[in-house]
This record gives structure tokens, C-alpha cells and sequence, in this order.
């Protein structure tokens, strides 16, 4: 399929939108003159909903340097590392982008690590890691591989979020080899996203441009009443529900007969290989019914959330050259079950955020300065 030359995706969740994100889109237009971003939903990737509804955000990102955002959707949005970062490499190269640029905690040993990771055997090595030691999670055998081949020090800075996230990006996009990849490396100086979101969202940590569309903001734990809801009514089989294994569907069911609340239930079942964000994805998989099937999956389509003056005609030119559908008018897009299984998720957050219903929205498009 032919490139889009001369633009890049960001795979990203601007949850909220800040100034290191603002600085990554600057420092991507220095490599590319359009840059997109594909962004996670009302349902994002450590197993909470978003601050902010996903046309806000994306909003606020295109009023701040992107020239547009495409929605990485549920339920990849709020899948393990590895498969988040899969499913939106996958959007990335179907849409037609030239390149992937994401930002990095420590850039030279995330590069260090690329060949590694990107290795035949790598992932074998892995496993038989998780074989050998009973309970023992992807990332910290992913991290004990790299400390045989890179040494301990280098392989816990390589444990850090976005490092983690960045390799993963790397990995998936290795294994058809048509994304040139970027790394831009994030300042200890910006606000991080976690601390924001901490502190209320206040207007002052976020650029001018973005204040707005974050001026009602929910908590990250809005989504928790249903989620302990929905795990102490459930009757199936845990284990078959994406990121549930035996263990901890034991666990899970012990914690919904002791606890009331989520946070209780969380805590229960938080060990030293699950964390907790692990255990608030495992909830949201039982709340949404997310099987290991659904989540094997790649997108098969995504929605169009915001553009700009230059996006627009990107998107137009992704219609032109791609299979791959971009959805603009929700109302019109029918016949696609993935879709369809995502609006039931929509309409769940629409108790949250209050929002028209998902088949009304449609794109933000900034105002051209004349």
C-alpha cells in the first residue's frame, strides 16, 4: 500500500493534554510536517476512564499543534501494554502513515534494547521464563530478559511506563517493517500526566489552548461502581475474559464474597506479578465481557475525533489509498460487530460523562485563522 509521505502517528492518550505533549508535537513537526495522533477513548489503558471525553481531548490536542486524531478504540484502548501498543501500531500502518514517533523516558537504552527486542527469540525466552516461575507477570520476564543481555540497571530504567510502552511500539511495528520509528526523549520538566490528573486537573498545569475543553473533569474512579457491580453479579467463567487467568479469577471471586467496594477488591487482588492496573483492566474485561478472543483481534476500523487545517486532507487521502475505514459520521457506519460492541461500551460512559449519544458525535475541526 502506498505511504502517506511526510506525516506521522502518535500513538498517545492525552489524558489530559500538557505541555509535554505539546512539546512532543513540536518536536515531531521538526521531523514531519502533518502529525497525528491516535488516541485512546473514554477508556484508557491503566484500566480507568479517561479525565476528559475523547472529542475534548482530541480537541484540545489539534488546538495545540496535531493536525488531527484518530481514536484507538475500545477495547484495545484499555488492553495490556503489548496489545494497546499492537493494536495501534495496526491503525498506524493500515491508515497509511509514513512514520511512528513516541516519546521515551530514557531514549538511548530504549534504542539500546530495540535490536533485542526485536530478536527471533526473544518472546520464546519469555516464556520460558513465565513457565519456569509460576505466577510470574509478562513485563517482569520481559525485564529479567533484558537484564541477562543488558545488565539490571539498564533493564529496571527500561521497566518505566512509557519505556515499557515504547518497546512495544517497536516490536510490533518490526514485524512488518513499513513505519519509520522516532524516538523523542520526555523532559523531567513537564507535568506528567498522573500528577495532573492527581491535583484536580488545574488549568494552570495545562497549555492555553487545552485549559477549556478540561474544565469538567471526572475522576479517575468514576468508573468504579460499576466495576465492582458488575464483578460481584457475574456468573461465567472468569478465566476466559481477556487478562484472567485461573489464579486470579479465584482471587477475584474470593475478593467480590469479602469486599464491597472496588478499591477493596483492587487491593485484595493486587500481588507482586499483577498490578493494579492489571486488576482494574481484569474488572473492566468482566464488566465490558472482553474475551481473550476480542483481544487477539486488530482494529478494524477507526473514528475520526478531531482535525485540522492540514489534517483534513489526510484523511481524505487515507479514503483514497486504504481499505482501512475512517469514521467521520458514526450514525452511518453499520455492519461492523466491533463497532457495534464498542457503542454498548459508549453507552455505559455516557453515565459518566454525560455525553450526546456516540452516534450523534461528530469530528472537532479547528477554526482556520484568516
Amino acid at each position: 500500500m502506498e505511504r502517506l509521505k511526510g506525516t506521522a502517528a502518535i500513538i498517545c492518550e492525552f489524558n489530559p493534554f500538557h505541555f509535554g505533549h505539546k512539546h512532543l508535537a513540536q518536536e515531531s513537526h521538526k521531523l514531519y510536517p502533518v502529525v497525528f495522533g491516535i488516541m485512546s477513548g473514554n477508556l484508557v489503558q491503566r484500566g480507568i476512564n479517561a479525565c476528559a471525553d475523547k472529542y475534548f481531548r482530541a480537541a484540545a490536542a489539534v488546538e495545540c499543534g496535531f493536525d488531527g486524531v484518530l481514536e484507538l478504540p475500545f477495547p484495545f484502548s484499555s488492553l495490556s501494554a503489548r496489545d494497546f501498543a499492537r493494536a495501534g501500531v495496526h491503525i498506524a500502518e493500515e491508515a497509511g502513515f509514513e512514520a511512528l514517533i513516541f516519546g521515551a523516558e530514557d531514549k538511548d537504552a530504549v534504542l539500546e534494547a530495540k535490536e533485542i527486542v526485536c530478536s527471533a527469540d526473544f518472546e520464546e525466552r519469555i516464556t520460558a521464563r513465565i513457565k519456569e516461575q509460576k505466577n510470574l507477570s509478562y513485563p517482569k520476564a520481559a525485564e529479567q530478559v533484558l537484564a541477562e543481555d543488558m545488565g539490571g540497571e539498564t533493564a529496571r530504567l527500561l521497566s518505566k511506563p512509557n519505556n515499557i510502552l515504547g518497546l512495544e511500539y517497536i516490536k510490533a511495528a518490526s514485524k512488518r517493517n513499513i513505519l519509520k520509528i522516532h524516538v523523542i526523549s520526555r523532559s523531567p520538566e513537564f507535568s506528567s500526566a498522573g500528577s495532573l490528573r492527581k491535583a484536580g486537573v488545574p488549568s494552570d498545569g495545562l497549555p492555553a489552548n487545552a485549559a477549556p475543553f478540561f474544565e469538567n473533569t471526572v475522576s479517575d474512579k468514576a468508573l468504579f461502581p460499576y466495576l465492582s457491580v458488575a464483578a460481584k453479579l457475574y456468573t461465567g467463567d472468569k478465566a476466559i475474559l481477556y487478562g484472567i487467568d485461573e489464579s486470579l479469577a479465584g482471587r477475584i471471586t474470593k475478593a467480590c464474597r469479602e469486599k464491597s467496594s472496588t478499591e477493596e477488591i483492587v487491593s485484595f487482588c493486587t500481588s507482586a506479578n499483577d498490578t493494579d492496573a492489571r486488576i482494574r483492566r481484569a474488572l473492566i474485561s468482566i464488566l465490558f465481557g472482553i474475551t481473550k478472543y476480542n483481544a487477539a483481534e486488530m482494529p478494524s476500523y477507526t473514528v475520526l475525533l478531531a482535525a485540522g487545517e492540514k489534517g483534513l486532507p489526510v484523511i481524505k487521502q487515507i479514503k483514497k489509498i486504504s481499505q482501512f475505514p475512517v469514521v467521520v459520521k458514526p450514525a452511518s457506519f453499520t455492519g461492523n460487530s466491533r463497532y457495534e460492541a464498542a457503542l454498548r461500551a459508549e453507552r455505559v460512559l455516557r453515565e459518566i460523562f454525560a455525553t450526546p449519544d456516540p452516534l450523534c458525535r461528530t469530528p472537532y475541526i479547528k477554526e482556520q485563522i484568516k
